[in-house]
């Protein structure tokens, strides 16, 4: 994309992917793609479309294409049709603005080469560089790249079991580490020691209803700005906004890893993400498209903006609304950088809600009910007249509430809401419907312990 302008830069010859996944990297200024079912091209700085890397055996496949440090690095090779799943393969050294000029394993005056890794007992899925080491990722097996000079150039050793990753690009790199996306956990991982960042909090919610027959949708993104990580997925949970997605993802299990919280958005059937620097402001006087009304940001920070933005590229579902293919920008509702206007086919309400409260910090026990009477929110909402109040109680563990009524509440004008719903576990929501941004910082409330059931 150019400004405005979409331009199509594929190569004569390139066969159209059917199903899987595009692996990308930059090394040098150069650009590239790898699509498993094509000899990967680049895009060099002076190039107009991108092109086939020179000296790749036309016969020869590649899953995976990474970069690390001066080479390019190919993982789960076919040749001739034959697939050598532990094969990882590289190139000799790159200069800047060039791809590397050779992949002969064989020669003796260049550093290509590539190494069948006979002590790995799963395929390779991806990698990733982490600092010093390229991050080689199996389906249930973590592996270290090391450069070592001298004729084998690499060394390869194992790093841990029992872990792997779900899919290419379900990696990302944040801070001296990585954070994966596996088959059935979301962990993270300095190279040295895995660590869990879902497990006793929303692992069930994630992994109960991910869609394992589409797992090759799934991928990872990183917005930096925002301090966030989206884990992408398609998922048949009960609360995704846009169900049975066609071939993309409709649900990103958001951490901040500033605050160490876990947040859940809706996606609109979306099969990709970047960062990009995107130059994204219009002035006053140029953005004559744009009405008062339909203006997001503020125009003296968008203009001549070049921060990287998150791009998500989407396919079109009739079937829940998404009428075309687009490519989105995501960004803050209220304060964010982009100008352009909210697309309301992907906006879906907005909640935040707690079940199962026992209140055992309290001093009560299981069976005493609590009668809850009523509440001081602590909230600024931008249209009050699009939010409102719920609240439910249950008997049972791991049982829906009973909800209430929907109950509106402006806190121009109120500061209380009256409540009488009782039970052993107390559930609130607040939702928000609209395009409006809220915030909800905290609350009072009232309430009665009562006798034993």
């Amino acid at each position: 994309m150019n400004g405005s302008t979409f331009e199509d830069l594929t190569p004569s010859g390139l066969s159209p992917l059917a199903e899987g996944s595009i692996t990308s990297c930059f090394l040098g200024g150069v650009s590239y793609l790898n699509s498993g079912n094509n000899t990967p091209v680049y895009l060099a700085p002076s190039d107009s479309q991108y092109r086939f890397i020179p000296d790749w055996p036309a016969t020869y496949k590649c899953n995976v294409l990474r970069a690390f440090k001066d080479t390019l690095v190919a993982l789960g090779v076919s040749k001739n049709g034959q697939l050598y799943p532990t094969m990882v393969k590289w190139s000799d050294l790159a200069g800047f603005g060039n791809p590397p000029g050779s992949w002969d394993p064989t020669s003796t005056t260049n550093s290509a080469g590539e190494n069948i890794v006979n002590e790995m007992q799963h395929a390779i899925v991806d990698g990733l560089a982490l600092r010093n080491s390229f991050i080689i990722y199996c389906t249930n097996s973590v592996w270290a790249m090391d450069y070592i000079g001298g004729d084998f150039i690499y060394d390869f050793t194992k790093l841990f079991d029992e872990r792997g990753i779900m899919g290419p690009n379900c990696a990302v790199q944040v801070g001296g580490q990585h954070f994966v996306f596996d088959r059935n956990d979301i962990y993270v991982h300095d190279g040295v020691q895995p660590r869990s960042i879902v497990d006793l909090r929303n692992r069930e919610f994630i992994f109960n209803a991910l869609d394992t027959s589409k797992s090759h949708l799934c991928f990872v993104n990183h917005d930096a700005r925002l301090s966030e990580i989206r884990f992408c997925y398609p998922s048949s949970d009960d609360l995704v906004g846009f169900g049975n997605p066609v071939a993309g993802c409709n649900r990103a299990a958001v951490y901040n890893y500033a605050n160490d919280t876990w947040t859940f958005d809706d996606l609109p059937n979306v099969t990709s993400a970047c960062r990009s620097s995107l130059v994204s402001g219009k002035s006053w006087q140029s953005a004559d498209e744009i009405t008062w009304d339909s203006a997001e940001g503020i125009f003296s920070t968008t203009e001549g903006d070049k921060n990287q933005h998150v791009l998500f590229a989407s396919r079109s579902a009739p079937n829940v609304g998404l009428t075309e293919p687009r490519l989105y920008g995501c960004d803050l509702v209220k304060g964010g950088l982009l100008s352009t206007p909210i697309e309301l086919e992907t906006l879906k309400p907005a909640f935040v809600q707690r079940t199962g409260l026992d209140l055992d910090s309290l001093g009560k026990n299981l069976t005493q009910y609590t009668n809850l009477q009523a509440i001081w929110p602590q909230v600024a909402i931008e249209h009050p007249e699009d939010s409102y109040w719920q609240f439910g109680a249950n008997d049972l563990v791991n049982v829906e509430p009973t909800w209430s009524a929907e109950l509106a509440f402006d806190p121009r004008v109120e500061g209380k809401i009256d409540i009488n719903e009782a039970g052993k576990y107390l559930a609130y929501r607040f939702g928000c419907r609209g395009s409006g941004d809220f915030q909800l910082s905290g609350f009072d409330i009232q309430l009665i312990i009562r006798g034993r059931r």
